[in-house]
């Protein structure tokens, strides 16, 4: 790598990877915790949007 890339924008990578994890856990959870026909619904609703 000819060029070095700052400290802020490594310590920015990282903060960015870790609220990811934080939110995909998050969803995780929301979707274990949700009642399955909400999940259906989700589901059927995401089919009739796609084209």
């Amino acid at each position: 790598m000819p060029q070095m890339a700052p400290l802020w924008w490594e310590y920015l990578y990282l903060m960015n990877s870790l609220l990811m994890i934080i939110i995909s856990t998050l969803i995780y959870h929301n979707k274990m915790n949700y009642p399955i026909k909400q999940t259906l619904k989700y589901k059927k609703l995401i089919k009739n949007w796609k084209w």
